[in-house]
């Protein structure tokens, strides 16, 4: 291979890497199993395992899940959050309301916060709504903090006082005193990290960056280190929520822009495919070893969001790729509640010990050991045979842990756990699609992660979805994804009052500084390409309580008044499927990102074969399918044997190294010029 580029995306079962020539456009892939005591282990192991020459590499890029997991375990260092006097119980408070689905669980508990009550410290000063400063810092009182935070072991501080999104006068004050007497800790503004109005989920954003600060940047330093030892002296890049990528010192900066990673280089991927295929509208669906995920491609561009939960109540604001995820995947667990139900999920065996099947310790029954009883997974055959699986082991385990609690044979129990888990993705799919005003019937769905394409083609027919895309290496088409991002970077500032009455000069100016701004940023990142400049605005009715990011020209805005206008009641009926072009409008917040387009190494198209037939390497085995309620003989292919052009009717199992396809009785699966599978369901 010429000059390179690699990714790396860490899975809760597998890591992932892939390589691309930058010239010829050739592909390694490889899978490790992660390592979760150690992340940087399993990075490291797979980048071996890629074979790829240091030298050669122009850069690694990398998804990481290490913010996210840190938030969730609750493994943060000690963090102390400096907040405006009688206000250190904004993250205590929240909203003041329940999730819809808790309003009736008397079992229902609030979220722990991400920094305790004790560690919440109130500073006299005070800023108004106007960005005036109404009391004066008092800096006694934030050296006796500092002294307190000392005294505290503090690693780890976020500073959100009220109004520094107008005026972060008071919080750069702050910042500098804490830097003089505490070298050695991260700092987080509010006015850096998030300075927009709603003082809780700015609150909940900083706090949330500075508890992952210190975890992130110790992980990229060491993985740094590790990759020099290797002799990469090339930049380590890190992919953020959003789909683009940014380096890593962008990444120790604002760690919380990593907190959805991994998931946004699959749909990345999905988007480089819809162009290549001419297909507008993607469901893109990534099954992996712990996670469903699904986000919609609508035109050839993903749905992005500005807002998440960590878990329930306790929320970020970063742009981001708008996935729905719940926790369903190959290592989840299936389990028997006390009302005698059959569940499976959200608990996951993950990577350590894994599915029963594996033969690692692992002890419950899983979604991979019902696929593997059921016969859709060789045993002989998993990781292009690499590893073989125990399929006795799953036999024993599904029938004391589901059949004889239920009362049911094995075959009952294994169907089951298949067919409650595809319940729970297709819920999902539902909420993303049908929910959200879209016609899944408009949408080809493109499934990947390495258990994607097992439920792919039974998910899409029950949605009315018209065909499954399976493109080459789904297990490993996350890292494929990062590996045609572009760098992105984004800043937001607070632009507030009515369209009809706000300097649309002052609109410009504001746009043309943030613009300015990206631009130093990537230059001092090195890059030399071109810049694409994107405007939004957060918009809304007078009156309401939420806001639709809104697309606005580029340019000189003087005469631009009424097409933002136009441009939010459309965004606003495509939405909720109405607009009222006669209420007044206002504004919230002015976004630009900024775009460095990396080179894209073309997609090769293949030959198509002169043969019509192709024999199945692996012979016939017997599969169960839920349409016949029995298990039937079925021919086992080989994926790189199947040339373009090929058609074959199901049933039919094409397994390749990192995934196995599951094509059902009637369906007409071929190979089109690049190599995708293309299932036809009507």
């Amino acid at each position: 291979m010429g000059l390179v580029r690699v990714a790396v995306d860490i899975g809760g079962t597998f890591t992932d890497v892939a390589a691309l020539d930058e010239d010829t456009g050739e592909m390694k892939v490889t899978k490790v199993p992660t390592t979760p005591k150690d992340f940087a282990e399993g990075f490291l192991k797979g980048v071996k395992k890629a074979d790829v020459i240091p030298r050669s590499t122009n850069y690694v890029i990398h998804g990481t899940t290490v913010a996210t997991n840190a938030v969730i375990q609750r493994a943060l260092p000690v963090t102390a959050l400096l907040t405006t006097r009688g206000f250190e119980d904004i993250l205590e408070i929240m909203r003041g309301n329940r999730p819809m689905w808790g309003l009736y669980d008397i079992r229902w508990r609030k979220p722990v916060p991400i920094v305790p009550r004790r560690l919440r410290l109130g500073i006299v000063e005070r800023i108004d709504s106007e960005g005036r400063v109404v009391e004066r810092l008092d800096e006694k009182q934030v050296r006796d903090a500092i002294a307190r935070m000392k005294e505290l072991g503090v690693k780890s501080v976020a500073v959100c006082f009220l109004f520094s999104n107008l005026n972060p006068s008071h919080e750069r004050r702050v910042a500098e005193m804490i830097s003089e007497s505490m070298p050695y800790a991260a700092i987080s503004l509010s006015s850096d990290v998030n300075p927009q109005i709603r003082e809780y989920e700015r609150m909940s954003t900083t706090a949330i960056d500075a508890s992952v600060k210190p975890v992130v940047a110790e992980y990229l330093d060491r993985l740094e280190k590790s990759l020099s030892k290797l002799g990469f002296n090339c930049p380590l890049m890190i992919m953020k929520s959003s789909g683009g990528m940014m380096s890593s010192k962008f990444a120790k900066q604002i760690p919380i822009e990593t907190i959805e990673s991994g998931p946004a280089g699959g749909v990345i991927g999905a988007t480089i495919l819809a162009a290549s295929v001419g297909e507008g509208g993607l469901l893109a669906i990534d099954m992996g070893g712990t996670t469903f995920k699904v986000s919609v491609i609508e035109a050839g561009t993903p749905r992005l969001k500005n807002e998440g939960e960590v878990e329930w109540g306790i929320p970020y604001r970063i742009p981001m790729i708008d996935l729905s995820e719940i926790g369903t995947g190959g290592g989840s667990i299936a389990w028997v509640d006390r009302g005698g139900i059959l569940r499976v999920g959200p608990q996951s065996a993950g990577a350590n010990p894994g599915p029963v099947c594996y033969r690692l310790g692992g002890d419950k029954p899983t979604f991979t050991d019902a696929s593997l009883f059921l016969g859709r997974i060789d045993p002989d055959n998993f990781l292009g045979g690499e590893m073989k699986l125990d399929r006795r082991a799953s036999e024993e385990t599904i029938s004391r842990d589901i059949a004889k609690p239920l009362g049911m044979d094995i075959l009952e129990a294994a169907a089951g756990i298949v067919k409650i888990a595809e319940a729970n993705m297709l819920g999902s799919m539902r909420v993303s699609s049908v929910e959200r005003g879209y016609d899944p019937r408009d949408f080809v769905t493109v499934a990947y992660g390495g258990a994607g394409p097992m439920v792919a083609t039974s998910l899409a027919r029950e949605l009315g979805s018209p065909a499954v895309i399976i493109p080459p290496h789904p297990g490993i088409f996350s890292s494929i994804g990062m590996l045609y991002s572009d760098l992105r970077l984004d800043l937001s500032r607070t632009f507030m009052g009515r369209i009809e009455s706000v300097s649309m000069e002052e609109m410009t100016s504001v746009c043309t500084d943030l613009e300015s701004k990206l631009e130093s940023y990537m230059r001092a990142e090195d890059f030399t390409g071109k810049i694409m400049f994107l405007r939004s605005a957060d918009m809304r009715y007078v009156g309401q309580n939420y806001e639709v990011t809104t697309p606005i020209p580029q340019g000189g805005l003087a005469e631009r008044r009424q097409d933002i206008v136009d441009n939010f009641n459309k965004e606003h009926k495509r939405l909720y499927g109405h607009s009222k072009a006669d209420e007044p409008v206002e504004m919230l917040t002015l976004r630009v990102a900024a775009i460095g387009g990396m080179r894209k190494p073309a997609r090769k198209r293949r030959t198509r074969t002169s043969s019509s037939v192709v024999q199945p390497r692996y012979g016939q085995r017997d599969v169960y399918f839920e349409e016949s309620n029995s298990y039937e003989s079925t021919p086992a292919y080989e994926r790189d044997d199947l040339g373009t052009g090929i058609e074959i009717t199901g049933p039919a199992i094409i397994h390749e190294m990192d995934s196995t396809t599951v094509v059902r009785p009637r369906q007409l699966v071929s190979v089109d010029d690049f190599g995708n599978l293309v299932v036809r369901l009507r």
